[in-house]
């Protein structure tokens, strides 16, 4: 009898490191390999059409030959920021000559097809963005160039295998809301941005930068002034304002960035500011701009935590048996003392 009891020991502690393993294989992915399905040729009239499958076209400036490039796009839990992707590796080399690719026309009322810009393209590797997710997690997209092309020589260059490493930071810093003040404004008005901060973690200095940029083409137009929250924990809100005299009419969107001292970005935010003439709303009075003002919150919970979560699946399951266990273990320890 002794022997079963211990045996049921064993099967519940292989039971517990089971359930351990389902929680490790949660943890955000640091490294990703992707390899890219060859590109396939199709030839229409003189020109030679280059695509890959499940790939996209690179179309972003004219005079440019029209080459495919490829995508993988990697998901991150809420706490977790994406700082830096790092290609390893590039392998698998393919070459080719004699294709006669076409040329991009961006320009609607062109008559002549602009000449193709001279030079090997794309001129970079690759490059990645996060996007922001509604319910707090972020995607990472890598977007790699495999194809190049030579207009003078016709020549093609295409790698099929990359590696990369992604550099991550675990974060209980958040930007909760970040909201105008008006929801559109007129050349000269002043806009108010209002946001309200987390942090769960442990106490930290942290910087808010705030700037504007142009909708379509991201372009910085005005950068506002700098914040630090010293030991900063639990709630804070904070107001800046944009004098809008100088913008022209347009869409411009604020983005609000949460860095620790080290630049680590632990968080970041956008609300869209449309410029339009003729804007009816009243305007409300505008929030006074300050220093955050920080409330203290409960016991905050550490990182790890939140972003270590099992599906509620295997949660039932495994407390189911490991409570089952534990009470046939209890039952045949209580039958052995009384033999």
């Amino acid at each position: 009898m002794l022997r079963k009891g211990l045996l049921l020991i064993f099967i519940f502690l292989l039971l517990t490191s089971s359930l351990t393993s389902i929680s490790y294989a949660a943890e955000p992915p640091s490294s990703v390999e992707v390899n890219i399905p060859n590109y396939a040729v199709t030839t229409r009239g003189s020109l030679d059409y280059i695509d890959i499958p499940e790939g996209d076209v690179l179309l972003a400036e004219e005079g440019r030959p029209r080459v495919p490039y490829y995508t993988k796009s990697i998901e991150y839990p809420k706490g977790c920021r994406v700082q830096d992707v790092i290609m390893k590796q590039r392998s698998g080399l393919k070459t080719e000559e004699g294709l006669k690719l076409p040329v991009v026309v961006l320009s609607p009322n062109l008559t002549d097809l602009p000449e193709m810009k001279k030079g090997w393209y794309p001129e970079e590797d690759y490059r990645w963005r996060v996007w922001e997710n509604s319910d707090g997690s972020t995607t990472l997209i890598i977007m790699m160039y495999p194809f190049y092309y030579n207009p003078e020589t016709a020549e093609v260059k295409f790698y099929r295998n990359y590696r990369f490493d992604i550099e991550y930071v675990i974060s209980t810093v958040t930007i909760t809301t970040l909201s105008t003040d008006r929801d559109a404004y007129e050349p000269g008005d002043e806009v108010t941005l209002d946001m309200c901060l987390n942090n769960s973690g442990e106490t930290q200095n942290v910087v808010v930068n705030t700037v504007i940029k142009q909708y379509g083409s991201n372009e910085i137009v005005n950068g506002l002034p700098l914040k630090t929250l010293k030991k900063f924990t639990g709630d804070a809100s904070y107001s800046v304002t944009w004098n809008t005299d100088n913008a022209e009419l347009g869409y411009y969107y604020a983005e609000a960035t949460l860095t620790d001292t080290s630049g680590n970005v632990l968080d970041k935010k956008t609300v869209g500011i449309p410029i339009q003439l003729h804007v009816t709303e009243e305007k409300p009075t505008p929030a006074k701009t300050g220093t955050p003002t920080q409330k203290p919150t409960k016991q905050p919970t550490g990182p790890l935590e939140k972003l270590i979560e099992l599906p509620a699946l295997y949660l039932l399951i495994g407390g189911a048996i490991v409570i089952l266990v534990v009470l046939l273990v209890i039952v045949l320890i209580m039958k052995s003392k009384k033999r």
